[in-house]
């Protein structure tokens, strides 16, 4: 990753540009004029890292979020233990992440994971692919040994599912391969978007239900039943794919052509975290991961080391993604935390005790995500493109579904290179 800072970067150029950009949020009134210049759907990450640019720049911004909290899946709950847990996203991948300066600022303590980091070969091969190809038919043409594949469903779905073109585009099938130190954040991840929030104009609970392109620029109907008006001469759209696919926010006029075929060529992995409590010790001393192999059914993750003479809890996840994950989810939750611990107990080797509390959330079911992630499917390599191109000038989409990326880095940086590239336009 490069080394200069997005939030150096921005700064110097709020700087440098001073005032406001487009105009003055203050005094402005009447049917259809502009009361921000930008507003912004979705506080996510990336959603956050837009807006946080926009004002950043000396621009009027609000964000209109559908949940109670910012964040979206990076979701800590705080009061399940004595320790932070996460119920989305957990990891900071590597030691050049841009996150870290995130880390920096909110004055977060991370700490490293032993283990589960990944390595392999890198990926030799000796032409592109077509741009038809799933992944593993590509490896296969290639000659690329099954033991030397990168391990993409422990996270996501299976290579036969991805798109070869977009893997090798983008250097992915080596990403997997690379061995990698991950973080946590001990004080749980939401610390990080403390920094991006400070001082932004936030609307929790209010889901956008419709998007109106109007003379002056975007119009949208937001609460419970549409009944807020918010209107902005610009709009970032930074909502998750699975929203998107289901409809539930209506666009007016419809989206173009090239956009609604994208969300559609696109698609979602699900995944599922169960987190339990131990009154003490079930881990080995090393490593802090578990099951990171290929084909496994669960990954675990220790997120606290208990102490059997305190009586300190100990805090284990178990973490399924793809066709397992939707095994799990199709039973109901108790049983999904049978299987969990009878996983568990057969990797450690050991019968366990009953755990003294459990929690996990669902993210299929969450209304306001539909779905953990994304991954591009065969065939499906220039949707993200096709999907990030503004739509007359006013509506700008953000986040996973315009980049493939679903990382909290990935979706931090794309909020600001969305946001970049809408003021170099002004």
């Amino acid at each position: 990753m490069p080394g200069i800072s997005r939030r150096t970067l921005v700064r110097g150029g709020g700087a440098l540009l001073g005032g406001g950009v487009l105009l003055s949020a203050a005094g402005c009134s009447g049917f259809g004029t502009p009361d921000w210049d930008v507003a912004v759907i979705g506080a996510g990450i990336t959603g956050l890292s837009a807006a946080r640019n926009l004002v950043d720049h000396g621009m009027s911004a609000v964000v209109l979020e559908a949940r109670g909290r910012i964040g979206g899946q990076v979701h800590t709950d705080h009061s399940f233990t004595s320790v932070p847990v996460e119920l989305g996203a957990g990891l900071i991948h590597g030691s050049d992440a841009y996150t870290w300066e995130l880390v920096d600022e909110s004055g977060a303590d991370t700490v490293r994971v032993r283990g589960g980091s990944g390595g392999g070969s890198p990926i030799e091969t000796d032409s592109a692919p077509l741009d038809t190809e799933d992944a593993a038919s590509y490896l296969r043409r290639m000659d690329v040994p099954e033991s030397d594949w990168p391990p993409v469903s422990i996270d996501n779905e299976p290579l036969d599912r991805w798109s070869a073109t977009w893997m090798h585009r983008y250097d992915l099938f080596d990403w997997w391969s690379a061995s990698r130190e991950n973080h946590r954040v001990v004080d749980g991840y939401d610390r990080v978007l403390e920094p991006l929030a400070d001082g932004l104009d936030v609307r929790l609970s209010t889901p956008v239900r419709e998007v109106r392109r109007i003379r002056s620029g975007v119009e949208l109907a937001a609460g419970p039943d549409g009944e807020q008006i918010f209107r902005a001469a610009r709009c970032i759209i930074a909502l998750p794919l699975g929203v998107l696919q289901t409809g539930d926010v209506r666009f007016d006029p419809p989206l173009p052509t090239s956009h609604l075929d994208a969300v559609r060529s696109l698609d979602t992995t699900d995944a599922l975290k169960l987190v339990y409590e131990f009154d003490r010790p079930v881990f080995p001393e090393e490593p802090d991961a578990l099951g990171w192999e290929q084909g496994a059914d669960f990954v675990f993750w220790r997120i606290s080391t208990g102490d059997a003479d305190s009586g300190s809890p100990e805090v284990v996840a178990a973490w399924a993604a793809g066709a397992g994950a939707r095994d799990l989810l199709a039973m109901d939750e108790d049983a999904r935390f049978d299987a969990g611990l009878a996983a568990l107990a057969d990797v450690l080797g050991e019968e366990l005790p009953a755990p003294v509390a459990r929690t996990t959330h669902d993210w299929a079911a969450d209304r306001y995500s539909r779905g953990a992630y994304l991954y591009v499917p065969p065939g499906a390599h220039d949707a993200p493109a096709a999907l990030a191109e503004p739509v007359d000038g006013v509506l700008h989409f953000a986040g996973e579904p315009t980049t493939g990326e679903n990382t909290v880095e990935g979706g931090y940086v794309n909020g600001y290179d969305v946001t970049d590239q809408l003021i170099a336009g002004l």
